[in-house]
């Protein structure tokens, strides 16, 4: 297929992302998703592939299933994540950044008393990447670039729930997550000696998803149902260049907008179901829809009067998952866990990609092996540690292809 040629529209926007790279110093690239949806969040729940809607708990479950969040003692969580990816689009390497960052987390059941007592939990869950606060690079329009993961982990990420257990072993939950947004302007125009300057000024703002969660237990809980909804979640950046040169240079400029998606989380709902057939095993199947079909074109138009950005013809996906994890026969004062799991994470790209501009977002499918373990102390320094990894092989062919590997561990002190 051959590249369109660069239109006026295109050459406008490539000064605009010229003359912004310049005055902002900004860097890095496209990108879709958050930190817990690329990996999920804390270490045991990216350990079992994702999973967590029937079983995670502390701080994960912020994002898992804040229905579970009534259960369980207070706790304090500190961890560290890395990852690293070696791509190809079209058989030519492709530079993705290094991903480091730090985890937060906490969780409190709620010291209430009478019809309410052991029924209400919050929980405070943080991923930070370290030296940025929201990153994002626009190359130009015609090339190529990874969309579903470039630097789609260098974005903070704040996620607040609280659950209420219900009769008859039903629990109902409900939270947020909070992606960092950029906004600002920049004013070109003389100074007192008549030379041409900048004025930049940017502000971080806020971008809200509701997380909406149920789960059941059986009264054994050897059985538990959760279902899971998060709707769109977004991290945009919106930079406007404005021209007040008055008569240093007879020529109006229209205003430029450098703006457009740095993080996008689809809209997503999601079902699990999770077996212990022994006290040593846990078991968890989980399917989850993700409406890509509302993904749009992650850059806006340099000008009220640019042409329209063609639609990327995403379609929705489903990702199936399915984790294990054993706990070894209860010692004095050590239990150790071991954990793995699978997810398939359907790419949402077309085949054929489209004959415009959109079929520069590549994109693969990608098989995800996780695994992990942990190790909880007893006694009078009750602390827990897990650690996880998983490896994303991505195969599509002749477009994008490449190993992705993230790690990391978690620290919690049971209060």
């Amino acid at each position: 297929m051959t590249r369109p040629p660069r239109s006026q529209h295109q050459a406008t926007q490539t000064w605009a992302c010229r003359l912004l790279a310049g005055a902002l110093l900004t860097a890095s690239a496209t990108a879709y998703a958050s930190w817990p949806d690329l990996v999920s969040l804390g270490a045991r729940s990216p350990a079992l592939g994702g999973t967590g809607i029937a079983h995670a708990e502390g701080f994960e479950a912020t994002y898992q299933n804040p229905s579970a969040l009534w259960a369980g003692r207070r706790t304090l969580s500190v961890g560290f994540v890395y990852g690293s990816a070696r791509t190809q689009l079209q058989g030519s390497d492709h530079a993705i950044d290094d991903t480091t960052g730090v985890l937060l987390g906490g969780s409190v059941p709620l010291p209430l008393q009478g019809a309410m007592k052991d029924r209400l939990g919050l929980a405070l869950g943080l991923y930070l990447p370290t030296g940025v606060v929201n990153r994002a690079r626009v190359p130009f329009p015609e090339e190529p670039r990874a969309a579903l993961l470039d630097t789609r982990t260098q974005v903070v990420s704040v996620l607040l729930g609280g659950g209420v257990r219900l009769p008859a072993g039903f629990s109902l939950g409900g939270g947020v997550l909070a992606l960092a947004a950029l906004v600002g302007e920049i004013v070109i125009g003389p100074d007192g000696t008549g030379r041409i300057t900048s004025v930049s000024q940017q502000e971080v703002t806020v971008d809200y998803t509701p997380i909406l969660g149920l789960r059941w237990q059986s009264p054994q809980q050897q059985l538990a149902i959760g279902a899971v909804y998060r709707g769109v979640s977004r991290s945009s950046y919106n930079i406007q260049v404005r021209t007040e040169l008055g008569s240093s240079l007879p020529l109006v400029l229209p205003v430029i907008f450098f703006a457009g998606t740095a993080q996008y989380d689809p809209q997503q709902a999601g079902l699990e179901v999770a077996v212990r057939p022994t006290s040593q095993l846990l078991l968890a199947v989980q399917g989850t829809w993700k409406r890509w079909s509302q993904y749009a074109y992650p850059i806006k138009p340099a000008t009220a009067q640019s042409l329209a950005l063609p639609d990327p013809n995403f379609h929705d996906t489903v990702v199936p998952r399915v984790a294990l994890e054993w706990t070894a026969p209860p010692q004095k004062a050590v239990t150790l866990q071991l954990r793995a799991g699978y997810f398939f994470e359907w790419s949402p790209t077309p085949d054929p990609p489209p004959d415009t501009l959109a079929a520069q977002l590549y994109d693969g499918s990608r098989h995800v092996l996780t695994a992990g373990g942990g190790v909880a102390l007893q006694g009078r320094l009750p602390l827990h540690f897990d650690l996880f990894g998983q490896v994303h092989i991505l195969s599509a062919p002749g477009r994008m292809s490449g190993l992705l590997g993230t790690c990391g561990a978690v620290v919690g002190l049971a209060l």
